[in-house]
C-alpha cells in the first residue's frame, strides 16, 4: 500500500528538492541550453537559498511543504505572504508523478496556509512555455492578468505570466 504524506520540508530534503527542480526545468524548458538551466537551478535552489526559505517558515511568513510517497520525496511547494497577498514561489512534482493529483493537494495546503494568514489573493508567475504548469494553475481557478506579466532570466520578452486567484 502506498502512503502519501505531506509534511514540512527540512534540510535533509535539500538534495532531493534540487533533483526535482532540475528535472522540472529540463522537462519544461528543454528548448533552452542545459548549461544555463543547470546554472539557474543551482542558484535558485542552493543550500543557502533553501535554508533561507526554512528560516522564513520558522518566522511564520512562509510554508514549505513536501509531498512524500513511501518515504520518497516526490514534490514540494513553497509559498510566502506579505500583507494581503500570497505568492507561490515554487511548486514542483517529480515528472513521474505529474497528473496524479499531488500538485493539487500541495496547492490546497498552501491556500489553507494563506487563508489562515488572511490573504485575499494568491498569485504566481509561470513561464508561458511551461504548458503543464500553466494548465495546472488555470484548471485550479487562477486567471492570467496580462498587465502584470514580466520578463524571465533570459530577457526574451514578457514570458512570465502573472496568474492570480
Amino acid at each position: 500500500m502506498q502512503e502519501l504524506i505531506f509534511r514540512n520540508a527540512k534540510e535533509s530534503d535539500f538534495s532531493r528538492i534540487q533533483e526535482i527542480a532540475m528535472e522540472g526545468w529540463l522537462f519544461s524548458y528543454n528548448y533552452l541550453p542545459k548549461e544555463k538551466l543547470t546554472k539557474l537551478v543551482n542558484k535558485y535552489y542552493s543550500d543557502k537559498r533553501l535554508k533561507d526559505s526554512l528560516e522564513k517558515v520558522s518566522a511564520g511568513t512562509d510554508t514549505f511543504i513536501a509531498a512524500q510517497l513511501n518515504k520518497k520525496l516526490i514534490g514540494f511547494c513553497h509559498v510566502t505572504f506579505e500583507g494581503k497577498n500570497g505568492e507561490i514561489l515554487k511548486l514542483y512534482i517529480d515528472t513521474n508523478y505529474i497528473g496524479k493529483g499531488i500538485g493539487k493537494q500541495l496547492l490546497i495546503r498552501c491556500e489553507r496556509f494563506l487563508r489562515a494568514k488572511n490573504c485575499k489573493t494568491c498569485f504566481t508567475f509561470v513561464n508561458m512555455h511551461k504548458k503543464t504548469g500553466l494548465h495546472f494553475y488555470l484548471r485550479n481557478g487562477f486567471k492570467h492578468i496580462k498587465e502584470k506579466d514580466r520578463e524571465d532570466e533570459f530577457k526574451n520578452g514578457k514570458v512570465l505570466w502573472y496568474l492570480e486567484k
